[in-house]
């Protein structure tokens, strides 16, 4: 999106206080996701917030079949979700 689209269909320069991701930041175009969020942000204070959700703790039964999934299905995903585990 163009930083003209940003302003007329999201926000305008410099008036949000708060950008929140959850679970997708892994998806984003990382420098023009970047470069609007900064664009947005106040200044000096505005905050990203980006997390991911934690991998379940069940029992051991459980934990041990969901980390052989886990494991074994890691080649398969894009290279960029490793911002996921990282």
């Amino acid at each position: 999106m163009a930083l003209s689209d940003l302003e007329r269909k999201v926000a305008e320069h410099e008036t949000v206080d708060l950008v929140t991701v959850a679970q997708a930041i892994h998806w984003f175009d990382l420098p023009t996701f970047y470069q609007q969020v900064k664009w947005v942000l106040k200044k000096p204070n505005g905050v990203l917030a980006v997390w991911c959700y934690l991998e379940p703790v069940v029992n051991e039964a459980v934990d041990t079949v969901y980390w052989k999934l886990y494991n074994e299905s890691g080649p398969y995903w894009d290279p960029a979700r490793k911002l996921v585990d990282d």
